[in-house]
């Protein structure tokens, strides 16, 4: 700031604390010495001037009322009123003077002194200045009492300090003896509890189980025996152990949070009582809100907003959602109509995830930059498909999931979006592109969130499925939800059945049962525990949830409260999702923030979502009625002698008009002619992960060719791999649909013309300028050109459109070897895109249905070749137990007894990275087929750990 302007600003601030002076002088003035003047001049002597007698007295009450009677009587109602106040003024300047403090507006004396107390406090604040007031409260002065701390000089704005200025408990009037404390009474709604009675005298809040080892059973005061840790009253005497070290608390797994410093108040300090702010003076504040910003996924008019980190949990959720879906398939059913619905907010969701992972390898689609040839691209080529979306999560997940036995850790969630970049003491901060940063909170670490304000409500339903689903898709423990059914109706807007809910998610009838249950009389509880529900108005409810949240945060209890929590942390969300006010201390890393929100529709969308991608029936533990799941695969139509893949009739053949993803393109004919002439001098394959290859020389062998694929970003290859698929060629509004499916770019030619000119650039620099040009562009339509490139889909295809023309067994067989010798697993393995699902899973099933049709064919002459064909078809589809079970049929027609056990091993294995076991008829069968050659049970040996 320029010296001028600084000069500017201190004038303008010294005249308004001239006109403040000036303001509040004269209105003391005319209160003091004007209202007097006033009524003398005015009224004059309102009594009579001897003392009536009582015919006098008489006289007048019984005739009517005259005007100077009620000047007269008004006056001296006036004159009495200025007498009190004068008596205030000078009180509060006397205290000023002796005991050099600031006057308390709301001590004792009724509305005249607070009157007083304000004209008398912006005087002196005009007069002396706000910084001369704070030193005046650090002079020596009268003793306060141990455990008080004036919380007015640290009050942050928007926030009103509670009631007397403290905040702390007072500390016990009766002495007590050395080594034991006394339970103090509630204040401002705070109640003791053993963790603060821990933290006070032991300096360590998780050190309450021994003070509860040492008084479990004790007798109190007036008869009680003790006998709950979270039931402990006013005046109870708590014998506490000897006086060591704290001992340092275990860290949690997952994100670690770092201690607050000392100038924060201590947890156990009630906090202040946050109040409606103030409307925002900036016209751009609620406007910034609607904004998107880096870390945070938001569309439509804003209300949906929540961070990167949810849409990635429902992205790795959908994932394995589907592979458990398509493992469900039938071989040979010929079925392309089974995709897994999902809703609007899921896919959207899902597409945010996935143009986080393109933002990160090509950030703008119109940009003119190319990647450096020769230079790796930045590109992932995961074996799972869900692991490759927990790489995008705001938190890390930690190496090793927690052993039996260690106390489960309360989430570390996303709560909000810091836009200024400022580092908390006590939250999990994580700077996102942009210079923003997600702020992760400690839920047990503040005993207890409150949400207040139009936009509370909002923002609980946000934290909540961000709760349900990041612990889900990371494999960690998920926290078990309790909220009661009235508080659930409140955050959805309409009752929801339990039908509709996760089982992770527990609706109980009121608060009260809810407290019941989370009252651990039980052992340490194997998974974090969260109760969403309005704050309790009952003072007994209100000191037992206190205690509950307080004693069980080491254990991951914690709450997420639709309302004022002062025992806590208590937020206030305006309706565009700003965090205006806060308790100091905990709470303050969240001032100035934007809460993650969610609408009512689009969060019982998600929770019925979640309800879908649970575990099948037979393996989950469910606490919710629901109907068996009548898709999982079942082998009752077929014996332990028949193979289920073929008690099916062939499958039908699509119409032959359906040319879209369902189906196969037939590869253009001048590739099938230029290759039995030359070869051509690039490859690409597309099947596994996608590789463009060169041949410099046409009789060099398909092993020794160039690979160019590091030459080439992701974007790149994605195209090139959609237009593989295409072997007709494709329009340019598909290719944006599909490649930029939730930000199409403002000028698709452009954007294409832009890829393929940095395509023949790459291609270029590597060949030497042997090859050039590989997609054919004419009037809108893209094709890769046959006479350039070969592609190992396009025989894949030729194959299927084969397969579907023959007439006669022979054909079909000799189509189907085909079809199973050129299909090379997934589709662009590696590439994470959303058009990809439905052609992966098409060419899957093509394959499988031919693996089908081979066994129908030559199970009953050459069983051997058959079981080597449903081992290859193992590897096509991990998952499918209708082809582990065929399988096992297979090896006891064979003979192998004792690779039976090692099949269903196998499948245990693959199932479980889908959340799954085997079903019962699997471990059936397999006892079964043991059991017909040993006569042994193998119960034991077909136990799942997971079971």
């Amino acid at each position: 700031m320029t010296p001028g302007r600084v000069w500017i600003v201190r004038t303008a601030r010294l005249a308004g604390r001239v006109v403040r002076a000036l303001g509040a002088a004269t209105l003391l003035a005319a209160l003091v010495a004007g209202l007097p003047t006033a009524l003398i001049h005015g009224v004059g002597w309102p009594l009579p001037g001897h003392l009536p007698g009582l015919e006098e007295i008489a006289a007048v009450l019984l005739a009517p009322m005259s005007s100077s009677f009620l000047l007269d009587t008004l006056a001296c109602l006036a004159w009495l009123l200025w007498l009190v106040f004068v008596r205030d003024v000078a009180a509060c300047v006397l205290d000023v003077i002796r005991k050099a403090r600031w006057p308390d507006p709301r001590g004792q004396g009724g509305p005249v002194r607070r009157v007083a107390a304000v004209l008398i406090g912006a005087l002196l604040v005009a007069v002396l200045g706000r910084t001369a007031i704070a030193a005046l409260a650090n002079l020596p002065g009268p003793a306060r009492p141990v455990g008080h701390t004036s919380v007015v000089a640290d009050a942050p704005a928007g926030m009103t300090p509670a009631a007397g200025g403290h905040t702390s408990i007072e500390p016990p009037h009766s002495p007590v003896e050395p080594g034991v404390e006394r339970v103090r009474p509630p204040r401002h709604g705070v109640h003791d509890s053993l963790w603060r009675i821990a933290q006070r005298r032991l300096g360590d809040g998780d050190r309450w189980p021994q003070i509860w080892d040492l008084n479990q059973g004790s007798t109190q005061p007036g008869g009680r025996v003790m006998t709950n840790p979270n039931l402990i009253h006013p005046g109870d005497l708590i014998r506490l152990p000897a006086s060591g070290p704290p001992r340092a608390p275990a860290p949690p797994p997952g994100p670690t949070t770092p201690t607050p410093p000392s100038s924060h108040p201590a947890p156990s300090a009630p906090p202040s009582e946050p109040t409606a702010p103030a409307p925002a003076t900036t016209p751009t504040a609620d406007h910034a809100a609607t904004e998107p910003a880096a870390g945070a996924v938001t569309w439509g008019s804003g209300e949906v907003f929540v961070s990167l980190g949810l849409a990635a949990a429902v992205s790795a959720l959908l994932l394995r959602a589907r592979r458990r879906h398509h493992a469900r398939y039938r071989p040979g059913s010929g079925r392309r109509d089974d995709d897994l619905p999902t809703t609007p907010v899921v896919y959207q969701l899902r597409l945010a995830h996935l143009h986080a992972q393109h933002h990160n390898d090509d950030p703008e689609p119109d940009t003119q930059t190319d990647h450096t040839p020769g230079e790796p691209a930045a590109r992932e080529h995961p074996h799972d498909p869900v692991q490759s979306t927990l790489a995008a999560r705001t938190h890390p997940v930690p190496a090793d999931p927690p052993s039996a036995g260690t106390q489960p850790s309360a989430p570390v969630v996303d709560i909000a979006l810091d836009t200024s970049t400022h580092h908390a003491d006590n939250a999990t901060t994580n700077t996102a592109a942009g210079g923003t940063a997600v702020v992760a909170l400690d839920l047990a670490r503040v005993h207890g969130l409150g949400l207040l304000g139009p936009g509370g409500h909002a923002a609980a339903r946000a934290l909540l499925l961000t709760l349900l689903t990041t612990a889900v898709s990371a494999g960690e423990p998920v926290p078990s939800v309790l909220v009661p059914a009235g508080d659930l109706a409140r955050l959805l807007g309409v009752p929801v059945p339990t039908t509709h809910l996760p089982d992770t998610l527990t609706v109980v009838a009121d608060l009260e049962t809810a407290l019941a249950t989370l009252d651990p009389h039980t052992p340490v509880p194997q998974q974090p525990t969260v109760l969403v529900a309005s704050p309790p108005h009952e003072p007994h409810q209100q000191a037992r949830l206190q205690q509950l949240l307080d004693n069980g945060a080491q254990h991951g209890l914690t709450a997420l409260l639709l309302g004022q929590w002062r025992p806590g942390v208590t937020a206030y969300v305006t309706a565009g999702g700003r965090i205006t006010a806060t308790n100091p201390g905990l709470g303050e890393p969240l001032r100035g923030t934007r809460a993650f929100t969610l609408p009512e529709t689009a969060t019982g969308e998600l929770l019925s979502f979640l309800r879908t991608t649970q575990p099948p029936v037979h393996h989950r533990t469910a606490n919710h009625d629901a109907a068996p799941d009548t898709a999982q695969p079942s082998n009752a139509e077929s014996g332990p002698d028949r193979l289920e893949i073929t008690t099916n009739p062939p499958a039908p053949t699509p119409p032959a008009a359906d040319a879209d993803e369902h189906t196969h393109e037939p590869p253009p004919p001048v590739a099938a002619d230029t290759n039995a002439v030359t070869p051509v001098p690039l490859v690409l394959t597309v099947f596994g992960a996608p590789a463009l290859r060169w041949r410099p020389n046409p009789t060099q062998p398909d092993d020794a060719l160039q690979d160019l694929s590091p030459a080439l970003s992701n974007r790149l290859l994605e195209l090139l791999v959609f237009l593989a698929v295409h072997p007709s060629g494709v329009s340019r509004h598909r290719i944006i649909d599909a490649l930029w499916p939730e930000q199409p770019p403002r000028n698709p030619a452009s954007v294409l013309r832009t890829i393929l000119s940095r395509i023949r650039r790459a291609l270029d620099t590597a060949t030497g300028g042997a090859v050039r040009e590989l997609v054919l562009a004419e009037h809108g339509h893209y094709q890769l050109d046959p006479a350039v490139i070969e592609v190992d889909y396009w025989n894949f295809a030729a194959a299927v459109t084969r397969r579907r023309a023959t007439t006669t067994p022979e054909q079909r067989t000799h189509a189907c070897q085909a079809i199973v010798a050129r299909y090379g697993g997934p589709i662009a393995n590696g590439l994470d895109a959303e058009w990809l699902t439905t052609a992966r899973e098409t060419t899957r099933r093509d394959a499988l249905d031919a693996v089908a049709a081979l066994a129908r064919a030559q199970v009953e002459t050459n069983p051997a070749d058959t079981l080597d064909l449903l081992e290859t078809a193992r590897g096509f589809d991990p998952h499918n137990e209708l082809l582990y079970r065929d399988i096992m049929r297979l090896q006891h027609v064979l003979g192998h007894h004792h690779a039976i056990s090692r099949t269903l091993t196998l499948l245990q294995t693959h199932l479980a990275e889908i959340d799954t076991t085997p079903t019962t008829d699997t471990i059936n069968l397999a006892q079964h087929l043991r059991a017909r050659h040993t006569g042994i049970s193998v119960e034991a040996s077909t136990q799942s750990p997971a079971t």
